[in-house]
């Protein structure tokens, strides 16, 4: 299994992620995902939002293949989001990587993704929670709500 620390590829294009995924040779992958905020020390609000970014990951990364399963960690924790998945498509997996990063760091080239990937997150939200979908992460989504509603620190 290949491990991959997502935010590593920030300065990545993405056919130098394809470049990148054609030549470790595997098809078994580890995503890893930085957290940033720890309770009680931060924001509730920006842990949400952490999470909800997490929840969209996981069903972006669920899409490339029956053989999913990921790791969230307490909103205590520092531990990692983790999504483990098999696939044989590289050229889905680059653009996917591609795609949920430049949905948070942008860069001047791809400004058309940070402005279509907040829509497209609120989308995938409003879906499952209207029943449309169901999502990997569904449990999850509804555990955030102390979070958003709930008393700050």
């Amino acid at each position: 299994m290949h491990t991959i620390h997502l935010m590593e590829f920030t300065g990545y294009s993405d056919k130098d992620m394809l470049a990148y995924l054609l030549t470790i040779n595997e098809t078994d992958f580890r995503i890893v995902v930085r957290k940033e905020f720890v309770a009680p020390t931060d924001d509730n609000m920006d842990i949400a939002a952490e999470y909800y970014d997490a929840i969209y990951y996981g069903q972006k990364f669920s899409e490339l293949s029956a053989n999913f399963c990921y790791y969230v960690p307490s909103e205590c924790s520092a531990s990692p989001f983790v999504y483990e998945f098999s696939t044989t498509d590289m050229e889905k997996l680059a653009g996917t990587m591609f795609y949920l990063i430049r949905g948070i760091v942008p860069d001047e080239e791809t400004t058309h993704i940070m402005d279509q990937y907040p829509e497209e997150k609120a989308l995938f939200r409003q879906q499952y929670c209207d029943g449309s979908i169901d999502a990997v992460y569904g449990g999850l989504i509804l555990c955030l709500g102390p979070c958003l509603h709930g008393p700050n620190k």
